[in-house]
């Protein structure tokens, strides 16, 4: 372009240069009154930030530890439910063999994969063994014998000796033959732990034991429920020990248990122990899980209590406290910025208010004239210019090499390439595009004397579905051009689409800013970062958020979007971060439209909406040429010339009226 090498963006601001400015801010007293004034606030500041952070990780961490116990108490409570079923299937079915039982409890252990096994015992007295041993043979079809382990190690499974009461597994699962016959009564433990679940006529859970299957160091509980003859327990404590019939018993392996439930949380299994509170037990037999020393470490402390199935728990944790020093330094060093930057400003506004000087676009470019900023695109900077031979205004974008990175000057070189090819009259029109000496990219378009949409909505409410149709059908033209050259717009929203008067006629629609189309054929197909995302996430369709190759319906999903907030003046999905209104867009439905906004929304019009902003690329319109017939076929309130100028005149009288 004629003249394009004879010049340079220069820097809009006029100070001679940062050397004059700086020595002339440091002979200014308000400077370093500033200074010091900052620099004391930043140290109240500090100490409040780190007592500030210490009392919010307490806080944190006691939120976290009391998750923890909720987790765990439910790991241990939710399997009480398949004791419970085991208990009624053994007093229902007491001879229940071992195959049955198998299919009952099984579902039961899909369940709640946190019980180690469920078992049933029989009570037996000496005078009933030998016949209790002969109809189990017959019942399983081999020598059944009451059996425990044997003192001397390899421990070994030999025959129980006799005694007067006799606790003998006879169904489990998982089904091991080492165990069946298993005699409960073989160790002075387990027999205080019968004779006390015998006498309380409940649940009760045990103190920490080892399974004979388990190696040493692997402990486990197990929760006896007794069967009594009459199914309930007798209210006589005497009798229920010679009411009682049998046990059924849910064992827990410790564990794994706790592990699976500390999962769940952000707890570190090395800083959690549970406890048995039971004052008779030793320190070691009280561990129950986990570090003894949890919860007396330097930090955070927590202890919680547990009660279940008739004994008390606690759940002890510990976690490090924030370091005072590191916790500070952030608003240290951000307040010591601060400081510096006011006291900077503090000289600045000392030297605008001195020369008296205001800013002035003044910037020549080309042929061009820069008038003053107007904004910014999807990268670079937006000015309002003037052609100095022709008078004509126009908008220069304008990209500085050392400020963008490769990418984003590929880009910007993209989007002037690719808009220019596009002749569409509702596409904003690319006169020119070069580059100065310094490499500084810049193209010039059409100015568009209007607002646009995001700012019509604001500025005067939800929309007339006449006049949304009027607009929806205008851009459908110009993306129904960029989708036949295979471009895809990629940021449809309020902000790239202007509405004004253009030669005369009002409502006049542009797309604006190509800065991330997606060019699907030719070289540049496809050439997008891998995991970038891009656009805008209150407009982006679902599939734009899993891949950055989304297709021309993304841009059908982005107009519908548009249409939405244009007619009830708030977007489809509202939230207060982009994740989570990306989680929206991928699950959620939009709420019905009818009754807001102006109120004329007809349920046909709703229809072709919520098409658009189908979570399935196939489910909304092929094309934006099928979306503009299905607009013009609508029956809705008209909106034509008269209407629109009447707005305009409008509009024009509140901006005057406003400056």
């Amino acid at each position: 372009m004629d003249g394009a090498e004879e010049i340079s963006v220069a820097p809009l601001s006029r100070y001679d240069s940062t050397k004059v400015f700086l020595r002339e801010s440091l002979r200014n007293r308000l400077v370093w009154l500033s200074l010091a004034l900052g620099l004391g606030c930043t140290l109240a500041w500090a100490g409040q930030a780190a007592r500030q952070a210490h009392e919010t990780a307490r806080r944190s961490f006691e939120e976290r530890s009391n998750l923890a116990a909720a987790h765990v108490e439910q790991s241990f409570r939710a399997p009480l439910e398949a004791l419970y079923g085991i208990h009624a299937f053994g007093g229902a079915l007491p001879d229940v063999d071992q195959s049955r039982f198998e299919l009952f409890a099984g579902k039961l252990m899909e369940r709640y994969p946190s019980l180690a096994a469920l078992e049933l015992f029989d009570v037996v007295t000496a005078e009933q063994r030998a016949d209790f041993e002969r109809r189990w043979s017959t019942r399983v079809g081999h020598p059944f014998t009451v059996r425990e382990p044997a003192n001397a190690p390899p421990h070994e499974m030999v025959v129980s000796p006799r005694r007067d009461k006799h606790v003998v597994l006879t169904r489990l699962l998982p089904f091991q033959p080492a165990l069946h016959g298993l005699d409960l009564m073989f160790e002075p433990v387990r027999q205080r732990q019968i004779a006390e679940a015998a006498h309380a006529g409940v649940p009760t859970v045990t103190g920490k034991f080892r399974l004979v299957e388990d190696p040493e160091g692997v402990f486990s509980v197990a929760v006896y429920d007794p069967l009594y003859a009459d199914g309930e327990a007798p209210a006589d404590v005497a009798m229920r020990d010679q009411e009682l019939r049998g046990f059924a018993i849910a064992l827990y392996r410790l564990s794994p248990l706790m592990n699976a439930a500390l999962a769940g949380t952000t707890l570190e299994p090395s800083r959690v122990a549970l406890l048995d509170l039971d004052p008779q037990l030793s320190k070691a037999d009280a561990l129950l899980f986990g570090n003894p020393g949890a919860g007396q470490a330097q930090g955070f402390a927590f202890r919680r209590e547990l009660h279940f199935a008739g004994r008390a728990w606690a759940l002890v944790t510990s976690g490090p406290a924030p370091p005072q020093l590191a916790t500070a330094a952030p608003s240290l060093v951000v307040g010591s910025v601060g400081s510096v930057l006011v006291a900077l400003l503090v000289g600045l506004v000392g030297s605008l208010r001195k020369s008296g000087q205001r800013f002035q676009a003044l910037e020549a470019l080309g042929p061009y004239t820069l008038l003053k900023e107007i904004g910014g695109g999807g990268m670079g900077r937006v000015f309002e210019a003037r052609h100095s031979l022709l008078r004509r205004r126009a908008a220069i974008k304008v990209v500085a090499q050392e400020q963008a990175s490769e990418e984003q000057l590929r880009r910007f070189d993209l989007e002037a390439k690719t808009t220019s090819a596009l002749c569409h009259p509702n596409t904003v029109v690319v006169f020119d595009y070069g580059r100065t000496r310094r490499g500084d990219f810049y193209y010039a378009m059409e100015y568009v004397n209007g607002i646009n949409l995001e700012r019509l909505v604001h500025q005067h409410g939800a929309q007339p579905a006449g006049r949304v149709r009027h607009l929806l059908v205008q851009a459908c033209g110009s993306l129904s051009e960029a989708h036949g050259l295979g471009l895809v717009h990629r940021d449809v929203k309020p902000g790239n689409l202007m509405v004004g008067v253009n030669g005369g006629i009002f409502d006049f629609l542009k797309v604006l800013d190509f800065g991330l189309v997606r060019v699907t054929r030719g070289v540049e197909a496809g050439k997008s970062g891998p995991g970038t995302l891009l656009g805008t996430p209150r407009y982006m369709a679902p599939e734009a958020f899993a891949s950055s190759q989304s297709g021309p319906r993304a841009d059908l999903y982005g107009l519908g979007c548009v249409a939405y907030f244009l007619l009830c003046g708030q977007e489809p999905f509202v939230a207060k971060t982009d994740a989570a209104i990306a989680m929206l867009h991928l699950t959620q439905a939009p709420a019905a439209l009818q009754g807001r906004g102006v109120g004329d929304i007809t349920p046909a019009f709703e229809r072709v909406i919520l098409r658009c902003l189908a979570k399935s690329p196939d489910d909304r319109y092929a094309s934006a040429a099928q979306l503009m017939r299905a607009l013009s076929e609508l029956d809705l309130p008209p909106w034509g010339q008269a209407e629109a100028a009447a707005f305009w005149a409008d509009h024009a009288a509140r901006e005057e009226a406003a400056e």
